[in-house]
C-alpha cells in the first residue's frame, strides 16, 4: 500500500514539474518576444511602451470581436495539431478552411439551415484533408508539398467560383450572403466551436481511435507491435483535422463574415496562423482555446497600433510575429526534432 502511494505521489510530482517547467518556458519566451519587438519599435522611432499598452488594452477590450477572431483560429489550430499527434505535418488547414467556408456558405444559401451548413463545412474540409493523406499513403507524396499545392488550388478556384457563379448581384466583389435564417451570432459560433473542442478532447484521450493516433505519432514501430496500423491513424487524423478546419470555415461565414469576398480577405492566413496557435497550445485542445484567444488579441491589438501610432501594417504584423515566434519556438523545435528524427521508425 505504501509503495502504491509513493508511486502515485511521484507521478503527481513529475506531472506538476512538467506543468511548471512549461509555464516558465512560456513566460520566459513571452518576455524575450516582447523585448525583441520593443527593440524593433524603438529602433524605428516608435515608443514601445505606448505600442504595447495600445496592443494589450485594445486587443482584449471587446469580447465579441475577440471571440469572433478566435473561433476560426481554434479550429485551424486543431486542424494542425490533431494530425501532428499522429505524426502528420498538416499545413493544409488554410485550404481546408476555404473549402469549409464555401460549402457552408452555399449550403446555408440554398437550404437556409445553419446545422446542415456546418455539417457540409466539416465534410468538405475532411475530404480535402483526406486527399492529402491518401496521396501520402498510396503515392508516398510528402504531405507538406501536397498541402502547399492544394492551398493555392483551393484559393484560386474559390475566387473563380465566387466571381463566375456565386457573386452578389448588388455587390459583385463578394459572394451571395448567408440568409438570415442560417445566420449565427459570434457567441453562438464560439459556443459551437467549444463544443467541437470538447468532442475532440474526448476523442483524443478517451477513445481507441485517439489512443492509436497518439501512439502512431510517437512511434509507428510501437504501433505496429501493438497490433494496429499507423497508416489508418494517418488517414483518420487528416480526415478529422481537415474536418475541424472546414468546420471553422463554416462557422466563420455563418457567425462573422456572412459572405466570401473576391480577395479572400476574411479567410486568408487563418490556416497558417493556426499552426502557431497549435504549437503555442502545445497541441492540446484546451491549450489551443487559450492560445487562439491570445493570438486573436494580438492581431486585434496590432490593428489598433497601426491606427493610433501611424505605424505601417507590416510593422504591427512583425511585432505580433516576433512575439508568437518566441513563444512557439521552444516547443516547435522539440516537435520538429521528433517529427523528422522519428519518422518511419
Amino acid at each position: 500500500m505504501a509503495n502504491l502511494l509513493s508511486r502515485f505521489i511521484e507521478k503527481i510530482r513529475i506531472k506538476w514539474a512538467d506543468y511548471i517547467i512549461g509555464a516558465l518556458e512560456i513566460i520566459l519566451s513571452a518576455l524575450i518576444g516582447f523585448l525583441v519587438a520593443g527593440l524593433v519599435l524603438w529602433g524605428l522611432g516608435y515608443d514601445p511602451s505606448r505600442a504595447f499598452s495600445i496592443m494589450i488594452s485594445y486587443g482584449y477590450s471587446d469580447p465579441v470581436y475577440l471571440i469572433a477572431k478566435a473561433t476560426p483560429l481554434i479550429m485551424t489550430g486543431l486542424a494542425f495539431s490533431i494530425p501532428l499527434l499522429a505524426g502528420v505535418f498538416n499545413i493544409g488547414g488554410e485550404s481546408q478552411l476555404y473549402l469549409g467556408a464555401l460549402a457552408g456558405l452555399l449550403t446555408a444559401y440554398y437550404t437556409g439551415n445553419w446545422f446542415l451548413a456546418i455539417i457540409a463545412g466539416f465534410i468538405a474540409g475532411a475530404l480535402w484533408g483526406g486527399l492529402i493523406a491518401v496521396l501520402r499513403i498510396y503515392r508516398g507524396i510528402n504531405e507538406v508539398i501536397t498541402a502547399i499545392m492544394l492551398n493555392w488550388i483551393a484559393y484560386y478556384t474559390i475566387i473563380y467560383l465566387v466571381i463566375k457563379y456565386f457573386a452578389n448581384p448588388v455587390l459583385p466583389q463578394q459572394s451571395v450572403e448567408v440568409p438570415p435564417s442560417a445566420q449565427l451570432s459570434p457567441w453562438i459560433g464560439f459556443l459551437l466551436g467549444i463544443i467541437g473542442v470538447v468532442i475532440i478532447y474526448y476523442l483524443l484521450y478517451y477513445t481507441d481511435i485517439g489512443y492509436k493516433m497518439r501512439v502512431s505519432g510517437l512511434s509507428p514501430r510501437s504501433a505496429k507491435y501493438a497490433g494496429f496500423n499507423p497508416i489508418t491513424s494517418i488517414l483518420y487524423s487528416m480526415l478529422i483535422g481537415g474536418g475541424m478546419a472546414g468546420y471553422g470555415g463554416a462557422l466563420l461565414v455563418l457567425a462573422v463574415s456572412r459572405s466570401i469576398d473576391v480577395t479572400m480577405s476574411t479567410l486568408y492566413g487563418l490556416g497558417f496562423t493556426g499552426i502557431g496557435v497549435g504549437l503555442l497550445g502545445r497541441n492540446h485542445p484546451i491549450g489551443i482555446v487559450f492560445s487562439a484567444l491570445f493570438f486573436a488579441g494580438l492581431i486585434i491589438g496590432g490593428q489598433f497600433v497601426e491606427l493610433k501610432t501611424g505605424a505601417p501594417p507590416m510593422l504591427s504584423d512583425a511585432i505580433t510575429g516576433t512575439i508568437v515566434i518566441a513563444l512557439s519556438a521552444p516547443y516547435a523545435y522539440r516537435v520538429l526534432i521528433r517529427y523528422f528524427g522519428g519518422r518511419g521508425k
